[in-house]
């Protein structure tokens, strides 16, 4: 075990060795590797914090359920307990159409219209809030209520839900889409790089053959050329996100204060830039081996 690691230890350090005679070239294909990955980068901060923002939205999502005239106040009660035992339920806020004529009255103007009314129009009703803005959510309260005879009609105030859901999921699968491609680019690039370091180091490579290095011990430093390259492609990558995210906060947040939300635009750092960093080592490696197992 203490040998293998040794062996492992002895490769790094040659790889830092050999990126720190050849630094320039090294930062020069980090930068390329990091400004690559920011772009796909941006987008899923974007729909990151888009996310956050759709389950902390102060506009809850709500459904209005107005009753039939001829309920009487014990099946309005036996369905608000309905209501309220449902999981999806947060809140169920009754208004007698008393009240609502009342709220009517103090909005508007011409009060005397609704004195001369012969009989109260509005119905009772019960207001619903859900626990999250998720369709899913939506759903099950609809269906328990479209099957309810006290009610008369329904208004579900998701729609705006639904599409920013699925605006939402349009923009991941772009995203992912997107960040596919790049890496199949950043892959061919490595693969380019890690594929000239071992023609640089060919006659070297032939000796260490000849002395009996193993196919492993040969190859090793090279994976972990590949895999220094994604990191540290990926740490440029995580600060370059980390510089654009601090400088569009302020103006964001300005923006948010006009339509009177306190929405904030953050960086996860370990959630998102530690993904990264994983995705960029990763990718690093399988180009390697793909450009060792091609010059096999």
């Amino acid at each position: 075990m203490k040998n293998w690691l040794n062996q492992h230890a002895l490769a790094i350090d040659l790889v830092l060795q050999r990126l720190k005679n050849h630094w320039l070239n090294t930062l020069t294909i980090c930068m390329v590797i990091g400004i690559t990955v920011t772009l796909p980068g941006l987008l899923f901060v974007a729909l990151d914090n888009l996310q956050d923002m759709s389950r902390t939205i102060k506009q809850d999502a709500q459904i209005s359920a107005f009753l039939k005239p001829a309920v009487n106040a014990n099946l309005i009660q036996r369905l608000i307990n309905d209501v309220e035992a449902l999981p999806q339920v947060k809140e169920v806020r009754y208004v007698p159409k008393e009240d609502a004529i009342k709220q009517l009255g103090a909005q508007f103007l011409q009060k005397d219209l609704l004195v001369d009314l012969p009989q109260n129009p509005l119905p009772d009703a019960l207001f619903i809030t859900l626990t999250d803005t998720q369709p899913a959510s939506v759903k099950p309260v609809q269906a328990m209520l479209q099957k309810r005879g006290e009610v008369e009609e329904l208004v579900i105030d998701s729609v705006w839900i639904e599409r920013l859901h699925a605006m939402l999921l349009l923009g991941k699968r772009i995203a992912i889409i997107f960040a596919s491609l790049l890496g199949i680019a950043m892959i061919t690039v490595i693969s380019n790089t890690v594929r000239m370091q071992v023609l640089t180091h060919e006659a070297e490579i032939e000796v260490s053959r000849l002395i009996g290095a193993t196919h492993s011990f040969i190859r090793r430093p090279f994976l972990y050329m590949g895999s220094v390259y994604g990191l540290g492609g990926g740490l440029i990558a995580v600060a370059l996100l980390f510089m654009i995210v601090w400088n569009l906060r302020q103006p964001v947040q300005l923006l948010a204060n006009n339509y009177q939300s306190n929405f904030q635009l953050v960086f996860h750092l370990f959630n998102v830039g530690g993904l990264m960093l994983l995705s960029t080592i990763t990718i690093g490696w399988i180009a390697a081996f793909i450009a060792l197992t091609q010059k096999r």
